[in-house]
């Protein structure tokens, strides 16, 4: 390896990157929370309410149509196509929102209480 390599380096686009990522066969319930930046009990709770898993957490008949892969070791794994299934993704983004709507709900609840009581000290 030559001295001025390493400054001279190129760096990974994006782009690069993704298709890196792409290339996964199948992804955990971990990973899957990762990848929508939601926790990993909430997509567990999504996938109880497409039926997908039963309240054991295997796979049902639809959480098999849909892409779940139980191994030998009984870890639950998910077909990539998880990240894309239309579905998926509109609970997603329902359970999402109802967060966002709780969250700013009690943010406007507390800026509520203090202003009412900010000058009381």
């Amino acid at each position: 390896m030559h001295f001025f390599s390493f400054f001279f380096k190129k760096k990974e686009t994006p782009v690069q990157t993704y298709k890196k990522e792409s290339t996964k066969i199948s992804y955990t319930l971990e990973e899957i929370a990762t990848h929508f930046n939601i926790s990993q009990q909430k997509i567990e709770e999504i996938l109880l309410k497409l039926k997908w898993i039963d309240e054991s957490k295997l796979p049902t008949q639809q959480g098999i149509s849909s892409g779940a892969i139980l191994k030998k070791d009984n870890t639950l794994v998910w077909d990539k196509s998880i990240l894309s299934n239309e579905r998926f993704i509109s609970e997603v983004n329902n359970k999402i929102n109802t967060l966002v709507l709780a969250l700013s709900k009690n943010i406007s609840t507390q800026n509520k209480y203090s202003k009412r009581y900010a000058y009381i000290a």
